[in-house]
């Protein structure tokens, strides 16, 4: 069976060999979902999805049901089609193809991961959101005639000159750099939710051991490796981070291009964190191979080389359960120690507050969020 998911509806396709395919079409909601698993999916079924944002959250509900759920890789799938595009064809391509063995699949994490993935890419999401308001407050001051250089803190300048502007500056001032707060506060307090959750996890204690990942940088290595067994090698590993080059032959031409940015942009960027943090601290040989390639592939790209170098030693000590072997021991513990200094001061997330504050009834001069964020009471 294959079934190609859309946001509000799914078309299936049932193939059977030596007869005539069965098209159906149901909506995507859980209550038709668990009708069709019901009546349609035995545990001889075995069902092909093309992977999209609603694919992974149900195949655990699927795997219940069906004998064996493949998860299709789009890209791939894509090179491989015919040119037409329509439910039809695309459920009917993804049975066939799983009849056939010819289905490249994608791995399938499980809930616990997919939960960290989710938590990460929204506090990613909170900080994006408080850079979009600091950069709107910047452009305010440059509006007025303030050209506020980067290294100096928007709100550091404008605790320093606040006498000098108007009143609707100061407003506006004020509302994009309280905004900013309130966005890197949420971050703060996601981030401290995802490291209370991995704290007690042992591979978290094998990635502290490499130079350049923190607790934050480590939460995110976690995260989008998963399962150290999946990957072969350590050249997939460097390609599902998208750190990869591009590669261009034609002929006797061998082209080279950028990386090809494939996955997270958040793993990308905790690596390149990472890789700087690592050209700073021991050891010495991570500082070296940065400086041979320095003067022949510049400075981005070397920092890129060892984004991947730092990729895959965290797969390659998780993958053996041990510690960096050039790890120093006595640095090793004052890091620890760090680390749970960090631990004490960000507090998980208070989603019990959150919850009651959201369920209070709007009475009074305090209100809830869900009132203040109401049609009425604009």
């Amino acid at each position: 069976m294959g079934l190609d998911l859309h946001k509000a509806y799914v078309y299936g396709y049932v193939f059977q060999a030596g007869q005539k395919g069965t098209p159906c079409r149901f909506a995507n909601t859980p209550d038709h979902w668990d009708r069709f698993l019901a009546t349609q999916v035995t545990p001889d079924t075995w069902i092909a999805i093309e992977a999209t944002g609603n694919a992974f959250p149900g195949d655990d509900r699927r795997l219940e049901r069906a004998g064996h759920v493949v998860v299709a890789h789009p890209a791939a799938l894509k090179r491989l089609g015919s040119g037409r595009h329509t439910d039809r064809v695309d459920a009917e391509r993804l049975a066939q193809m799983l009849a056939l063995g010819t289905m490249p699949a994608v791995w399938v994490p499980p809930a616990e991961v997919r939960a960290i993935r989710a938590l990460i890419t929204q506090a990613a999401a909170c900080q994006q959101a408080a850079t979009a308001w600091t950069n709107r407050a910047r452009s305010v001051l440059i509006r007025q005639g303030y050209a506020v250089p980067r290294s100096v803190a928007v709100d550091d300048w404008f605790a320093d000159h606040v006498a000098e502007l108007d009143a609707t500056t100061q407003l506006l001032l004020t509302s994009a750099l309280t905004m900013a707060a309130e966005a890197r506060a949420e971050a703060d307090r996601l981030q401290g939710e995802i490291l209370h959750r991995l704290a007690d996890r042992p591979e978290m204690a094998w990635l502290w051991s490499l130079a350049g990942l923190g607790p934050w940088t480590a939460a995110v290595v976690w995260a989008w490796i998963g399962d150290p067994h999946r990957f072969c090698s350590a050249r997939p590993v460097t390609r599902d981070a998208g750190l990869d080059p591009s590669v261009f032959p034609s002929g006797e031409t061998d082209g080279r291009g950028p990386i090809r940015r494939q996955g997270p942009a958040a793993l990308r960027h905790a690596l390149s964190e990472a890789a700087g943090f690592a050209l700073r601290s021991p050891p010495r040989p991570v500082r070296a191979g940065y400086q041979r390639l320095l003067p022949r592939v510049g400075k981005r790209r070397a920092i890129v080389a060892v984004a991947r170098t730092v990729r895959i030693a965290a797969w390659r000590v998780w993958r053996e359960q041990r510690l960096a072997r050039e790890v120093d021991p006595r640095r090793y513990q004052k890091k620890l120690s760090a680390i749970r200094v960090t631990l004490r001061t960000r507090p998980p997330y208070p989603l019990a507050e959150r919850l009651a504050a959201w369920a209070e009834p709007p009475h009074g001069p305090e209100r809830s969020p869900r009132a203040a964020a109401s049609p009425a009471s604009a």
